[in-house]
């Protein structure tokens, strides 16, 4: 029974996903303001999708892009080269930021380290996650995905916000903020988040619906941000179905997938496509503050339960009191 559950579970996201075929029409190179002068953090920014959404970005001039991906052996700077070549310009502005979301440590070293290095924050795209990993924890406890791909960015978000605050006062600024969930977010247990299954490695819990319930916390941190944050605009995004290397790796793992792999491209886009979503959420001027946009700018299509302003209180709530009392020295 588990096994056809996850077959079930595999087949929505593989062959229903979105697929940034429809929405609003959205060129990066037409379509995308100069961003000059400002300063850009994406995480999760060594990956596929990050790296593109950076080189998308570094083409629109803005003073600094940081990105945060976890420690590598070079410093970052093979990911740096990468992003430059791609635009053609060894100048780039661009800095690599250590930053491990499972440590709370980490997450606040590389705020500081950010903090000291900039006085303004202008856009910041919450882009790092995982999918289909071991049940673990992360290094205070929480249950991987669910620390990864929410608990993480809450913290850089809680660690962030003055700046993003202070940005938020300067003349003509746009600030925002784009976390990236996912239609997978369907794909959450009952009720949307087990509470009381957030601490521990949950091996009792399956792997797509702690996926699931992690992008539903992603949709309710931006929606509560929102709330709480008029001054910044913050909305979550789903990129569509794209072929990245998270993709590819689950078709080691996943029958569906493997069967599923020689149609891929009739369902699935390049990064270069994906971020498209990402990009229109942080620059168009007709972004909705709070909203969950699919691909490209489609509001309004979350799950009932994601959009139930209860549980994304309960969640803030929840996250408030674990990160009680972590702040930068």
């Amino acid at each position: 029974m588990d096994n056809f559950q996850a077959l079930i579970a595999s087949a929505r996201v593989t062959l229903f996903a979105s697929r940034n075929q429809g929405g609003i029409a959205f060129d990066p190179a037409r379509d995308m303001p100069s961003l000059a002068g400002k300063v850009i953090l994406v995480t999760g920014g060594a990956g596929d999708l990050g790296k593109q959404v950076a080189i998308e970005f570094a083409r629109h001039k803005p003073a600094r892009i940081y990105i945060a991906d976890l420690p590598r052996d070079d410093g970052g700077a093979s990911v740096i080269n990468a992003v430059r070549d791609a635009v053609a310009d060894e100048h780039a502005p661009i800095s690599y930021l250590d930053i491990d979301l499972s440590s709370f440590e980490s997450i606040k070293t590389a705020a500081a380290k950010f903090r000291a290095a900039e006085d303004r924050l202008d856009i910041a795209v919450l882009n790092a996650g995982i999918m289909r990993v071991r049940p673990g924890t992360t290094a205070e406890g929480y249950e991987i995905t669910f620390g990864i791909n929410y608990l993480g960015h809450a913290l850089l978000m809680k660690l962030l916000m003055p700046t993003l605050l202070r940005t938020a006062k300067l003349p003509g600024v746009d600030v925002r903020v784009v976390a990236v969930s996912s239609e997978g977010h369907n794909l959450a247990p009952k009720g949307g988040i087990l509470f009381d299954k957030l601490k521990g490695p949950c091996e009792d819990i399956k792997f797509y619906q702690r996926y699931g319930q992690s992008k539903v916390a992603v949709i309710g941190l931006a929606r509560e941000l929102a709330q709480r944050h008029p001054q910044i605009k913050v909305v979550a995004v789903h990129p569509g179905r794209i072929i990245t290397g998270m993709a590819l790796g689950l078709r080691k793992e996943s029958l569906l997938f493997r069967a599923t792999a020689p149609m891929s491209p009739l369902f699935c886009v390049s990064p270069a496509i994906g971020v498209r979503n990402h990009l229109w959420a942080a620059t168009a001027p007709d972004v909705e503050s709070g909203k969950y946009y699919e691909p490209v700018g489609v509001p309004d299509k979350e799950t009932a339960v994601a959009n139930d302003p209860s549980l994304s209180r309960r969640l803030w709530e929840w996250t408030e009191k674990e990160l009680n009392g972590i702040e930068l020295e």
